[in-house]
């Protein structure tokens, strides 16, 4: 039923399965799941913390806690969470759980900081478009705006549809004043994500130059 997207049904088939075998990690795991998944977070957190107390050693949960305290905006639990989840180190992908803990420092504005987790993600998955991307906008608010530059180009090389990616570029080229490279990223935008808002930003900009270079 989890498969299938219909949450309410297979969460009523996990909480039999949970009141059938209360002892089963897996079973609360997979019902914290469908909670998240509901937006119900602070029963997400319970099932968690029960299949933590069933099984001490089931990293996931700490990553799925994580995952909720950076929605809930609590940087500094986040990070905690996913320090465990570091020091299982058969966990398969750490790479993932680094690029949050330095999404949670740049949400706290230690840009510095971020940066350094993002770079060990690469570092550990070299075609990782996502932390390519976040250290872009650390590198850009702490306006070191080449390593921002080449970090969101790092993101096109790696995920050439990344259209914020794009979107990112064509604003540092267009502040540049390279408005040839600036149209081209966000002509891009514009072709990948039609209907979103950084599409009718990037309209908008294509008009300015259109302005601008006659």
């Amino acid at each position: 039923s989890l498969q299938s997207g219909d949450s309410t049904s297979a969460l009523r088939e996990l909480l039999q399965a949970a009141n059938l075998n209360p002892k089963d990690p897996e079973i609360r795991f997979a019902l914290g799941w469908a909670y998240s998944a509901k937006g119900r977070y602070l029963e997400a957190l319970e099932q968690y913390q029960q299949t933590l107390n069933l099984d001490p050693k089931f990293t996931e949960a700490h990553n799925a806690i994580g995952a909720i305290y950076l929605e809930m905006g609590k940087w500094d639990e986040a990070i905690q969470e996913f320090e465990k989840v570091l020091k299982d180190i058969l966990y398969p992908t750490p790479f993932y759980v680094i690029n949050n803990i330095g999404w949670a420092y740049f949400k706290k504005g230690e840009r510095s900081r971020a940066i350094e987790y993002f770079k060990k993600a690469v570092s550990l998955k070299p075609d990782f478009g996502l932390a390519y991307y976040n250290m872009g906008l650390a590198f850009k608010e702490l306006k070191q705006l080449e390593e921002a530059t080449t970090a969101f180009q790092n993101v096109l090389t790696h995920a050439p549809n990344f259209f914020d990616a794009h979107f990112q570029l064509g604003l540092l080229y267009f502040d540049a004043g390279k408005h040839e490279q600036a149209a081209k990223h966000f002509e891009e935008v514009v072709r990948l994500a039609p209907l979103t808002e950084n599409a009718r930003l990037s309209k908008q900009y294509l008009e300015l130059i259109k302005k601008v270079s006659k």
